[in-house]
């Protein structure tokens, strides 16, 4: 307890009297903020950043419909080939500049070469253009219907407007450090500590919308004078700051803790959306053998998502098995194809037809190297048990411990070498998972594709007439077409979906309950 005390003192150490008086959230977020830049970087914890300091053009409401955000009206041309927007009144970044389509268009631009959906965007654009200092306009080459749907995403990477001064022709690859935004906080760069805290505080300038929130829309109205996420990185000294109250939330109650919090007067144990989080295997196509097709679906084998339900949550009604890469009760997912992953055949028969396929598509026995984030709960219990699995079938497998700001980094590396890797887990979003053709995990683009780089123009042909069919019942049946294609060409592996609960004192009411992230504005904190 001791030890716990004095590590908690740490990171509060930089408070100070003057804030006493003041309406003060703590909160142990999923990891440590390495970067500001949301585009740089797709890691949870910037997006989540970036949500406290930014505000979007639109957002995705609880029955995930796209509703304006900055953008205050908008037409469509008849054609369906012109969208014309406007933005708010009153729009300002926290450094007094009001917002424009300047900021708004550069903004776009530096999105669209990395997200999907700006992606495919760019693909059906003619021209987007200002119209006056607070409008832009876009022109099309052909309906785009779900262009709505694209710029309200929630992620990996929201439309997020950012000054020009900032972003204006600055590259992907290089991130930037000025977190001057326009959304509901501000945040204390001055206060930032990397690995122990970050500081923001509300932003006395802004003006949320009028309506009520919804998840990710409508109105970002702040009830607390400032926010401390604090990186303590052990379970139990989360927990223990938790019940003594040096700390208000925990983003991810540690699984095998929460039956103790459950049991905690004054705590309160909940998921933040009722759809769980879905877990991602990537394969890495560019370092042999995953770079064959029957290695990558040999790897499906080895994945029995009951056992990682179970080593990550303790609890399968916790947790759903799932084939679909689109989510399962998604309006497109689907299983279709999943049979080999899915298969409830008797372990011994699993492993050793996994490793008989294997042997078949060319593996000789060569390490196969998985990075393991230690620091993050749902991927490493979920990698040992596939890890486990792998060797007991006779694979080599090379398990690499890294932490997760260090795996996201090393994800980028291509190819065989020293720091060659052949598979890591990741999660996917509660809704950014569902659309087949935003989701970050879908694309098969190649050196565009998230790292894995799956590449198959067949299954990219699937996905460009999924994104034009505007009737439902045909996209639907596109989307079982491109689930079958997923899983015949091993584009990833999915291993499960997940209810991660969070966990607060109850002197928090009003938590939002918000999709793939956490947000501060719409709780307050009773004294």
């Amino acid at each position: 307890m001791a030890r716990i005390l004095v590590l908690i003192a740490a990171v509060l150490c930089c408070a100070v009297p003057a804030i006493a008086e003041q309406s003060v959230v703590r909160a142990v977020m999923n990891g440590d903020l390495r970067s500001v830049d949301p585009l740089w970087t797709i890691v949870p914890q910037t997006r989540n950043h970036a949500y406290m300091v930014y505000d979007t053009l639109f957002g995705i409401d609880e029955n995930r419909v796209p509703r304006p955000q900055m953008v205050d009206t908008w037409t469509v041309s008849d054609d369906k080939l012109i969208y014309r927007f406007t933005l708010r009144d009153k729009l300002a970044f926290s450094d007094g500049a009001p917002v424009t389509s300047t900021d708004v268009l550069a903004s776009l631009k530096r999105w669209m070469q990395i997200d999907p959906a700006g992606q495919f965007i760019s693909r059906f654009l003619v021209a987007m253009e200002p119209d006056g200092t607070n409008g832009f306009v876009f022109r099309l080459k052909e309906p785009f219907p779900q262009m709505l749907y694209a710029i309200s995403r929630v992620s990996a990477v929201p439309t997020f407007i950012y000054p020009a001064r900032i972003v204006d022709g600055l590259p992907i690859t290089k991130a930037f450090t000025d977190p001057t935004g326009s959304g509901p906080f501000i945040m204390k760069r001055d206060e930032w500590v990397a690995g122990s805290k970050v500081v923001y505080v509300k932003n006395p300038a802004y003006v949320p919308r009028a309506e009520p929130p919804s998840a990710i829309a409508g109105g970002k109205h702040v009830y607390v004078d400032r926010v401390e996420w604090l990186n303590i990185t052990d379970p139990s000294t989360q927990v223990s700051a938790l019940k003594t109250g040096e700390i208000d939330f925990i983003q991810f109650a540690p699984p095998d803790l929460t039956d103790d919090l459950r049991r905690t007067k004054g705590i309160v144990v909940k998921p933040l959306w009722p759809v769980g989080t879905q877990g991602i295997m990537r394969l890495n196509w560019t370092n042999p053998p995953m770079d064959k097709q029957g290695v990558r679906v040999a790897m499906q084998n080895f994945v029995h998502q009951p056992d990682m339900i179970m080593a990550v949550m303790g609890d399968m009604n916790s947790g759903q098995v799932c084939g679909a890469f689109a989510m399962c009760g998604s309006p497109m997912g689907n299983e279709t194809g999943a049979e080999l992953l899915l298969s409830n055949d008797p372990e011994e028969d699993r492993l050793q037809r996994g490793m008989r396929m294997l042997k078949e598509a060319g593996y000789d026995g060569e390490p196969i190297v998985i990075m393991d984030a230690t620091d993050q709960v749902m991927q490493h219990n979920a990698t040992l048990v596939l890890a486990e699995a792998m060797r007991k079938a006779g694979v080599n497998v090379d398990l690499q411990t890294i932490d997760w700001a260090a795996l996201t980094a090393r994800r980028t590396i291509r190819g065989p070498g020293p720091n060659g890797w052949h598979i890591f887990l990741t999660t996917g979003g509660q809704i950014g998972g569902e659309n087949p053709a935003f989701s970050m995990q879908a694309p098969a683009t190649c050196e565009k594709a998230f790292p894995g780089w799956a590449c198959d123009a067949d299954y990219e042909t699937l996905r460009m007439a999924w994104l034009k069919e505007a009737d439902p019942v045909k996209a639907k049946a596109l989307a079982v077409e491109i689930q079958r294609k997923a899983m015949q060409i091993g584009l990833a592996i999915p291993y499960g979906q997940y209810l991660l609960p969070a966990a607060w004192r109850d002197t928090l009411e009003d938590v939002p309950s918000v999709p793939e992230h956490v947000v501060f504005w719409g709780m307050r904190k009773r004294n």
